[in-house]
């Protein structure tokens, strides 16, 4: 079974709330938290997660992101997913 929006969205809470104490890790879930605010959700045909990582990698280069950023942001989505 697929995850849905919302679980998605608890599971942010839950680690944003763990991250307080590691803030290296909160731009990777801010960064994710706003890509997935911005998600048509009627327009996703696979997962989620893959809307996400395709949403997220897309920005990228745009937003001039270093590739360790690049790796931790893919990473992070990879673990959500499962």
């Amino acid at each position: 079974m697929s995850k849905t929006y919302q679980e998605l969205s608890d599971a942010l809470d839950q680690l944003e709330q763990s991250a307080l104490e590691h803030p290296e890790q909160l731009f990777p879930l801010s960064y994710i938290r706003s890509h997935l605010d911005l998600l048509n959700l009627d327009e996703i045909n696979g997962s989620i997660f893959e809307a996400l990582a395709q949403a997220v990698s897309s920005t990228f280069d745009a937003d001039r992101m270093s590739e360790q950023d690049r790796i931790d942001i893919l990473a992070l989505i990879e673990r959500l997913a499962h």
